[in-house]
This record gives structure tokens, C-alpha cells and sequence, in this order.
């Protein structure tokens, strides 16, 4: 892998390492040295289990012109992006219910990838199959669910709010924050940024790396609006160290060829060990 890809493997040990340094400013080494542990297990173990049941697949074909799929999913992305920045900004907060009905589209379509996935599916008539919308290794997530579960447990429990997150919000409540909401919108933007920007990059290594950067970079407006005075550099600090974790949802829709994997540990990754 290194050899195949000595920049992103740079950079991912940069994001790995960055996230320690934070960890030991804030005497949290061992809740970060689980997290970054966890996941490191996770590739493990999704390597293994595509190795031991290797099965054909579809892949991520990339049907238009490059350039033009990129420019749209690009566009997409930063759209969706600008609108959470205002949503969580105290100019977003102090906005009229009627400007605030006026910019919900921008949610529904962009932040929400119901544009991309329309164009993808009815404009460029992609089959499902082609975006990773299958039920390849769904059963990987219970492993790497076990595994996240055990380390949380064992380095940061209080971590650990499954009760309280469904005593507070429900089934019904799950599917839609967790599951709609935040695991599949996400994962499949991650999924046609990682392919088209490798494609674009001729590099899957930097496609992969880039992918994770902009996906982390959707949560900074969310960080911000819990930390007020943060500066820039903390919120800069704070996108890089949710990176590692984003790696591994992007290595399983890579080897999974699906991204059922990664939507399902996302949305029930309720122990959470990132520490910042």
C-alpha cells in the first residue's frame, strides 16, 4: 500500500498522528490510542474477510467524462457544505422561519444528496449495482461493530450511549438521524467523491485521502457551533482528527465494492471513541 501510494500514505499517518498529539494536550491518550487502534483492527479486518469469501463484483464505474462527473459531484458536495455553514452560523440562527423555508432545499437536495443521487440514477441511468447499492458483505459491520464495542468498553466507557441515544431519540428516530440522515447521505457522497476524484487524480490513493478530507470537512460547521470560540486552526485540528474514522468507512466501500458495510457501522457506531 505504501509503495503503491506514498503520498496519501503520508498524509493518512499525518491525520493518525495529529490526532494523538490532540489527544495527549488533552490527557485522552488511551481513548485515542483506542480509537486509532480500532480502526487500524477494522482494515484489518475487512481485508480478511474479502480475502477469505472473495466474490465478483461491479465495482464504481465511471460512465461520464470524468471532468464532468467530478464538477457535479464537487458542486453537490459544496453546496451541501455552504448550507451547513449558515445553518449552524449565528447568521444562519437568527434568520426568519420564512428565509429558513426558503434555503430548505439546499438541505433537502445537496446536504441530503438527493440531487446526486437523481442525476446518477435517472440523468446518467446508473444502476443501483454501479453505486455500491447491493448486499455485498452485509455482515461485516456485527465484526466490526464487536470490535469498536470491545475497545470502547475497555479504554472509554462513557463513551458508550446506545441506551441513552435510543431512550432519547427511538427507533424511528435512529432511521432517520442516524441512518438516512447522516450514515447514508454520507457514505454515498463519500462513495462518488472517492471514485471520481481518484479517477480524476489517476491516483486511488489521493482520490481515497481527499474524499475523507472534504467528508470531515461537512462536520466542521456542526464543531463550531458547539465550540463558538474556536479558532481556526482548532476547527482545521479537529476535521483531521475525525479522519482516521472516515478512512475506514472508505476502505470498506473500496473493498466491500458496497456501501452497505460503511453505512451500517456508521449509523450504529454509537461508541463513539473519536476524542475530539
Amino acid at each position: 500500500m505504501a509503495r503503491r501510494y506514498p503520498t496519501a500514505t503520508l498524509l493518512a499517518l499525518t491525520a493518525f498522528t495529529v490526532s494523538l498529539q490532540l489527544a495527549s494536550l488533552d490527557v485522552r491518550v488511551l481513548q485515542s490510542t483506542g480509537y486509532l487502534l480500532a480502526v487500524m483492527l477494522g482494515i484489518f479486518v475487512t481485508d480478511a474477510v474479502v480475502a477469505f469469501r472473495p466474490r465478483p463484483a461491479v465495482g464504481f464505474p465511471v460512465k461520464r467524462p470524468v471532468a464532468q462527473e467530478v464538477a457535479v459531484v464537487l458542486g453537490c458536495t459544496l453546496l451541501g457544505l455552504a448550507y451547513l455553514a449558515l445553518h449552524f452560523s449565528a447568521v444562519g440562527q437568527g434568520l426568519h422561519r420564512s428565509q429558513r423555508l426558503a434555503i430548505l432545499p439546499i438541505l433537502v437536495l445537496f446536504t441530503f444528496p438527493v440531487a446526486l443521487a437523481l442525476i446518477y440514477l435517472f440523468r446518467w441511468r446508473y444502476k443501483p449495482s454501479e453505486l455500491g447499492i447491493n448486499l455485498r458483505y452485509w455482515y461485516l459491520p456485527a465484526i466490526i461493530l464487536l470490535l469498536f464495542g470491545a475497545i470502547t468498553f475497555r479504554v472509554a466507557p462513557q463513551q458508550s450511549h446506545w441506551r441513552s441515544f435510543f431512550q432519547q431519540f427511538g427507533m424511528w428516530g435512529w432511521i432517520f438521524s442516524g441512518l438516512l440522515g447522516a450514515a447514508l447521505s454520507e457514505e454515498f457522497t463519500r462513495m462518488l467523491l472517492q471514485t471520481r476524484l481518484a479517477a480524476a487524480f489517476r491516483d486511488n490513493g489521493i482520490g481515497f485521502v481527499a474524499a475523507t478530507f472534504l467528508w470531515a470537512c461537512l462536520h466542521a460547521p456542526s464543531n463550531y457551533s458547539q465550540n463558538p470560540h474556536a479558532s481556526w486552526t482548532q476547527l482545521f485540528l479537529g476535521v483531521i482528527s475525525l479522519m482516521p474514522e472516515g478512512f475506514l468507512w472508505g476502505y470498506m466501500t473500496h473493498r466491500t465494492k458496497s456501501i452497505l458495510p460503511s453505512v451500517l457501522v456508521h449509523a450504529l457506531n454509537l461508541r463513539r471513541l473519536v476524542s475530539f
